[in-house]
């Protein structure tokens, strides 16, 4: 069973991207932030983080039932993309933001300062890129900057990657803001 797995830091446009690929290839589409709630996976609420946290075992085993003896494509998207097994992945998309406007989205969506600087901080470090490569290999770990694409375009490239033998292509924002003098403006003290 093939999945496109699609994942990435909040906020570069995971969710509304699947949707989009999904129709487009007729594919059904796996959210699994909403697997792990219905799986009963999120074991407490980390307050200071306001997030949920997530029994990792739980989510592999939900995950697991999902892909076990699927024949047809699916789109799996969310955070926790490193959890879904290797075999099962035809490639793994890690959508990349520039921090600044990661951050500009991230404080529209109301999180509090100590939030968005987790997730521009990972974003700039390449935690989801990391977590994907070491989970998928080099081979398999494609990344799409979203920055100035908008949802169909990202979506049209994902389509274009599935149809090619494209190279991955590594997106290095820490190296790109020290270059600028900017990087201690994305990391926190």
């Amino acid at each position: 069973m093939p999945a496109v797995v699609i994942g990435g830091t909040p906020g570069t446009g995971k969710t509304k991207i699947a949707k989009i690929l999904g129709s487009r290839l007729t594919c059904e589409v796996i959210s699994l932030g909403e697997l792990a709630e219905r799986n009963g996976c999120i074991t407490a609420q980390d307050k200071a983080r306001d997030t949920g946290i997530i029994n990792e075992d739980c989510l592999v085993e939900a995950i697991l039932d999902v892909v076990d003896g699927r024949s047809k494509r699916i789109i799996i998207e969310g955070h926790y993309v490193d959890l879904v097994p290797y075999d099962s992945v035809e490639i793994a998309v890690v959508l990349r933001t520039h921090p600044q406007t990661l951050r500009e989205r991230l404080l529209e969506r109301g999180y509090s300062k100590a939030k968005v600087d987790e997730n521009v901080e990972a974003e700039v470090l390449g935690v989801c890129q990391l977590d994907a490569i070491d989970a998928f290999g080099e081979e398999k770990v494609f990344e799409i900057d979203s920055t100035s694409l908008n949802p169909p375009e990202v979506a049209s490239r994902i389509e274009d990657l599935l149809k090619s033998e494209a190279a991955p292509v590594r997106i290095d924002w820490m190296d790109m803001l020290e270059k600028e003098g900017r990087l201690d403006d994305f990391l926190r003290d």
